[in-house]
């Protein structure tokens, strides 16, 4: 999980590569598979970024049991909170789950 948490800081080849062909992400639109849905996944993620983001990311829970690792996070006010369990095997992401709640506008 923290090899993953810090590949964001270091970019889109460095998220990647925690992946593998066969791995999928489990949205709620849809489920993707493979390296290039999952690098266009990340990309489209890293683009949507407003400045502030980063500073505002707070981790709220983070659990690892065996190959699951799951993650608990917000970042007010542009997300309330977000959830990524990662089912990790060989070192590398074979399927995560992600869902985000974005900060109500009033």
């Amino acid at each position: 999980m923290e090899s993953h948490l810090d590949a964001f800081a270091l970019g889109l080849d460095a998220l990647v590569a925690d992946y593998t062909e066969q791995s999928s992400i489990v949205l709620q639109s849809g489920t993707i598979t493979g390296l290039a849905g999952i690098r266009s996944f990340f990309e489209e993620f890293l683009k949507s970024i407003r400045p502030g983001f980063w500073e505002a990311f707070k981790i709220q829970r983070q659990a690892v049991r065996g190959e699951v690792a799951y993650l608990a996070w917000e970042a007010r006010p542009f997300i309330a909170m977000a959830t990524d369990t990662l089912l990790v095997r060989d070192g590398k992401i074979h399927i995560q789950t992600f869902t985000a709640l974005a900060e109500d506008k009033p």
